[in-house]
């Protein structure tokens, strides 16, 4: 049903799309071919280009966003990833890309169910995949990103640490942080689980050698990009010059929020921002009400940190996806907590889903029109 809601808000594109075609007396696209595109636009074409051609084998100076070598700004585990699955499946690499993040994806929600059911038991994790599924943010599940794969590998992960089995762990979160650069914050989420285990020496340093396993695989995707473009270094060089990316440390978060509630409807992306950021506070806020485990605790604080510092792209819906406490934690303390009396608590829910699962039309509608920053 999640998927059939991104869908609909990839119809709208193209009905948008076909119209726009109709006033400029073009010849009409089919809708699918809209579809297909508004599903592989943004960061998803950039996936692309790494797919079909690889990493670039220079970049120039003061490259930029309209450059083919700005594709280096990317970490290869999906694209990688998806140039196995195109050689397998016919269609080409969009094909590919987007029939594997149909997998992905599932693999994902039910990856997070698990953890909240390692933590919290069955009801909370059948209400965790509802809301992980309708999330707003979840459109890139659906998408040519690379979010899907981070998410499946984070969560198991997580649940590895947890249970302690240390090489499962240092695997999953090895190959996660080749995926995402905020899949680092797993190292922290290994950080935490040493300290939970502080009082035994053997564990202690098999929780040590596990973190380290893990930022290995950053390590290894900057020495990989840099290596093929013959620079060290470049993909931060990339992201200064290409993407105009820096750390402003949640200043540049305040102005936007700021910004919003200024002026609530002139900016799509501020708004989202907005609502964000409030997700994100209200899932923090779950998480102490619920004592979550320091690991999930601990990877999900890492991650909103990420998210919030950056100058140009800051909160956003998917970065709050892959922050997978703040999703899962409200639904533990809502269904632990009867705060709201029984006659009462369906109503609630069914607004709730109702409003996530409106948000996530909305969602894919407004970044396939392009009206805000996804």
């Amino acid at each position: 049903m999640s998927r059939l809601l991104v869908l609909a808000g990839a119809g709208l594109v193209a009905v948008a799309r076909t119209q726009e075609q109709a006033r400029a007396g073009l010849d009409r696209r089919p809708t699918l071919d809209h579809v297909r595109d508004t599903l592989m636009s943004w960061d998803a074409a950039w996936y692309q280009r790494i797919v079909d051609d690889g990493y670039p084998r220079s970049v120039p100076a003061d490259v930029t966003f309209y450059m083919e070598e700005a594709r280096a700004a990317f970490f290869p585990g999906f694209p990688y990833l998806a140039r196995v699955v195109d050689v397998v499946i016919p269609g080409g690499s969009s094909v590919a890309m987007l029939v594997l993040n149909l997998v992905l994806g599932w693999v994902a929600v039910w990856a997070c169910g698990h953890l909240a059911r390692q933590l919290w038991g069955v009801e909370v994790a059948t209400a965790a995949m509802v809301v992980v599924a309708i999330f707003p943010g979840s459109f890139v599940l659906s998408m040519g990103y690379s979010e899907a794969l981070m998410l499946s590998l984070a969560a198991g992960c997580l649940v590895m640490l947890i249970r302690e089995r240390w090489v499962w762990a240092g695997v999953l979160g090895l190959v996660a942080t080749a995926t995402r650069p905020n899949a680092i914050a797993l190292a922290l989420a290994a950080l935490a689980m040493m300290w939970c285990v502080r009082h035994d020496a053997a564990r202690r340093w098999r929780a040590l050698a596990t973190t380290a396993v893990i930022a290995a695989g950053f390590v290894a995707t900057q020495w990989l990009i840099g290596w093929r473009a013959g620079e060290a270094g470049v993909w931060f060089r990339v992201q200064r010059e290409a993407w105009d990316e820096g750390l402003s440390l949640g200043v540049s978060t305040a102005r936007f929020i700021a910004e919003f509630i200024v002026d609530p409807l002139a900016s799509p992306t501020r708004a989202l921002t907005a609502a964000s950021v409030i997700h994100v506070a209200g899932g923090v806020w779950a998480m102490w009400r619920t004592r979550t485990h320091p690991v999930v605790t601990a990877y999900t604080l890492g991650v909103v940190a990420l998210m919030l510092s950056p100058a140009t792209v800051t909160a956003r819906p998917r970065f709050v996806l892959v922050a997978i406490g703040v999703l899962i934690a409200p639904v533990a303390w809502w269904l632990q907590n009867p705060q709201v009396a029984v006659r009462y608590r369906r109503s609630v829910e069914l607004v709730a889903v109702g409003t996530l699962a409106a948000g996530l039309t909305a969602s894919m509608a407004v970044y396939g029109l392009e009206g805000a920053i996804p």
